[in-house]
């Protein structure tokens, strides 16, 4: 089950659709913190995945930046992939996007933990370490299977 999905920028008609994708993925994440993240679309890019008939199932937020060790860096803080049947397809379409946007970067970071609130995403020390989360080296050599 590949076609049919649709990968591009969260619409605000979206935003609280995705937000009860994120309620799955960490409950403890509120309203607040999520209408925070939408309204800091300056800072934060957000991507959102849909099936067939329009719901939400994958949902990612990311900013990209300087880091003091990993060079240009893009940071995802939230990545939350729901699906029953198609959980598989869905996080490599998901991620393969990103992959596609990072062009530049030298490495993606996916967050171990979602999250506690916005504030946690907005903090400079907590960009710039290097010891959470998973750190995907980008190779600037494009796998054909990304062109």
């Amino acid at each position: 089950m590949t076609s049919g999905y649709c990968v591009r920028l969260l619409h605000l008609d979206d935003a609280l659709i995705a937000y009860s994708l994120i309620q799955v993925a960490a409950p403890c994440f509120s309203a607040d913190d999520w209408a925070q993240v939408v309204a800091n679309a300056d800072r934060w890019t957000l991507v959102s995945l849909k099936d067939p008939a329009g719901y939400v199932r994958g949902l990612a937020a990311y900013r990209i930046g300087a880091h003091p060790i990993a060079g240009r860096l893009m940071d995802v803080p939230i990545f939350a992939v729901a699906s029953v049947i198609d959980d598989m397809t869905i996080t490599d379409l998901l991620f393969t996007s990103l992959r596609r946007r990072s062009a530049g970067c030298d490495y993606m970071r996916f967050w171990a933990q979602f999250p506690g609130d916005f504030s946690e995403m907005e903090r400079e020390d907590r960009f710039r370490r290097w010891d959470h989360g998973l750190m995907f080296r980008i190779d600037r050599k494009p796998s054909p299977a990304l062109l």
